[in-house]
């Protein structure tokens, strides 16, 4: 038997048209919104890393020629240079203390089980939600009453406050979505809890490098909680600050594009290796489900 096509009335296709219509009216509207957002939020940062290549010191329009001397200029400012480094100095060393911190409390939530231990997870996030300026002010308070002075040490205990439980959190991730039958099948074949890092430690490498990369973005641009851990010498960014205290130049501009470029760059290599290694254990689960339906 031959089957006839079931006509389709004309309301039907207009039903499906104004549906389509009415789907690409919406997508274009929730495009332009999302646009619009990241318009608001990168329209200044674009605006200034045009303005540090102009070579007239008005910040106005039309711009002069292209030109790198306000570059140089913040380049061979002594107390910018010392900026530079201080900065340099605080977030290495923010970085090692978090690395080191966080990976021991991801795998103390990992792997004990003891009370509180969501309580205490609460605990560890909270720096990370805290306003800059509240930490800023609670841990002054704090270093005020132990007779310590500011300088690179609260500095370096500011920020390695809210810098350890990004570590911790990233790696603790990374943990749970691991096979723990490589660890198991370590201590089987006699490896000690230390000797067992051997697979711990590759399993957890992209992540921790991942989020060491974005706890010295972090650091390297802090100014609320560093404004009040400061002392004598302040990093790069309290610096910066300062010069627009005392009038607006073109080396600003130049300030915020480094500043903002290197982050930028940053976040995005950490992105790609978090990422990177998400697929790769999922490829892998793949791969022993498939290898388990063949055999």
């Amino acid at each position: 038997m031959s089957s006839t096509p079931i006509p389709v009335s004309s309301d039907v296709r207009d039903t499906s048209v104004a549906r389509r219509l009415v789907s690409f009216v919406l997508k274009v509207l929730v495009g332009l919104a999302v646009a619009s957002v990241y318009l608001f939020l990168y329209a200044p940062p674009i605006v200034t890393a045009l303005f540090s290549f102009n070579s007239s010191s008005i910040q106005t329009l039309p711009f002069g020629h292209a030109t790198l001397n306000w570059y140089r200029a913040l380049l061979n400012d002594p107390q910018m240079q010392s900026a530079i480094y201080y900065s340099l100095k605080v977030a290495l060393t923010v970085v090692c203390v978090s690395a080191v911190f966080g990976v021991a409390f991801a795998l103390l939530v990992h792997r004990v089980r003891f009370p509180g231990r969501n309580v205490f997870q609460a605990l560890l996030a909270s720096p990370l939600v805290t306003p800059g300026m509240v930490l800023g002010i609670s841990l002054l308070v704090v270093f005020h009453s132990a007779k310590v002075a500011p300088g690179f040490l609260t500095i370096v205990v500011g920020h390695a406050s809210f810098v350890t439980p990004l570590v911790t959190f990233i790696v603790l991730q990374r943990l749970r979505t691991s096979d723990p039958t490589l660890e198991q099948a370590s201590m089987d074949s006699g490896a000690g809890p230390l000797r067992t890092w051997h697979v711990t430690l590759p399993g957890i490498r992209v992540p921790l490098i991942a989020a060491c990369l974005l706890g010295f973005t972090l650091s390297m641009d802090e100014i609320t909680v560093t404004f009040f851990l400061a002392g004598i010498q302040g990093t790069l960014p309290v610096y910066v600050w300062g010069l627009l205290r005392f009038g607006f130049t073109p080396e600003v501009n130049a300030a915020f594009t480094i500043i903002g470029g290197g982050s930028l760059l940053l976040i995005v290599i950490a992105t790609v290796l978090l990422v990177s290694s998400g697929v790769r254990p999922g490829r892998r689960r793949a791969q022993r489900r498939a290898q388990a339906v063949n055999a």
